[in-house]
């Protein structure tokens, strides 16, 4: 089985920035509520410190770019939460889709949809879990080795 090709180029992304069909993205830094935004990390399984109400508010509040993606009825369905410049460099901090909705291209969408909105001079980082290592490159993402950390304490 052949790899696929790195998807390279602001335009190539920005194409993919849009929503499957009965789905709308919207930027919502400042408005997403943290409850709707914990019950949808919860769901997802992404390991957050969702028993931490106040932590969870913390981290949606000092977020730069919140980009979510809600159903016709308005229903959250997966939000993509970063940290940038919008000039040079942006962090993908969580990308998380409900199970109920995973398999529509969402992720793949909330991606391109942050990628387009940080424009074409703005490189997008994406530290990955382990389970869905083998997901973003069948997105076309580059996989990078270099890296430093300081872990968290909590």
């Amino acid at each position: 089985m052949s790899e696929t090709p790195i998807l390279a180029g602001h335009a190539a992304w920005a194409a993919l920035a849009v929503p499957p069909p009965g789905f709308a993205f919207a930027r919502e830094e400042g408005r997403l509520d943290p409850a709707e935004f914990t019950a949808v990390v919860r769901a997802s399984g992404l390991g957050r410190p969702v028993d931490d109400a106040a932590r969870m508010a913390a981290m949606l509040a000092g977020s730069s770019l919140v980009v979510t993606a809600r159903d016709a009825a308005g229903r959250l369905a997966g939000v993509a939460r970063s940290f940038t410049d919008f000039a040079y460099g942006c962090y993908l901090s969580d990308l998380c889709v409900d199970p109920a909705f995973q398999g529509r291209g969402l992720g793949r969408g909330l991606i391109a949809e942050t990628k387009r909105i940080i424009g074409p001079g703005c490189m997008l980082l994406l530290l990955s879990a382990p389970d869905p290592m083998t997901w973003y490159p069948k997105l076309g993402m580059e996989r990078v080795a270099n890296g430093f950390i300081i872990r968290r304490d909590g």
